[in-house]
C-alpha cells in the first residue's frame, strides 16, 4: 500500500483509522528490517524503528507532526500512539484555524462580498 493509499483513508480525527495506520507503518518498517519480528505494541520496537514509524506517519499524513511527539511518554500501545496523534492533529488543526481568523480570514470574504456588489 502506498502512502497517497493510507493518507486517503486516513480519517486523523478518529482513533481507530489511526491506530490501523500506525499498526500498518509498524508492521510495514518491520518487515523491511532482518530479523525484526511483526510488532504487537510500540514495546516491539526498538528506538530506531520507532523513529522510523513516525517519520512515516508524518510523510503519511502529509502533517509537520514530528516536533510534537517529544511530549509522547504516555504508553506503549498502537492505540496509545494513535490517541496522541488525534490530539495533536486536533491541536494544530485549532491553531491554524485561530491564526486564519486573526490573519483577515473574515476580510477576505468581505472583500469577495464587495466584488460582487460592484
Amino acid at each position: 500500500m502506498s502512502d497517497n493509499d493510507l493518507a486517503t483513508k486516513v480519517d486523523l480525527t478518529d482513533v481507530d483509522d489511526v491506530e490501523a495506520m500506525v499498526r500498518n507503518i509498524a508492521k510495514m518498517i518491520c518487515a523491511e528490517q532482518p530479523d525484526m519480528p511483526e510488532p504487537e505494541s510500540l514495546r516491539d520496537l526498538d528506538s530506531f524503528s520507532v523513529v522510523q514509524v513516525l517519520l512515516e506517519v508524518e510523510n503519511t499524513t502529509n502533517r509537520k507532526l514530528l516536533e510534537k511527539f517529544e511530549d509522547f511518554t504516555e504508553g506503549e500501545e498502537f492505540r496509545d500512539l494513535a490517541e496522541f496523534i488525534v490530539k495533536i492533529v486536533a491541536e494544530v488543526d485549532a491553531e491554524e484555524a485561530a491564526k486564519a481568523e486573526g490573519n483577515g480570514q473574515p476580510a477576505a470574504e468581505e472583500n469577495g462580498q464587495a466584488k460582487t456588489g460592484s
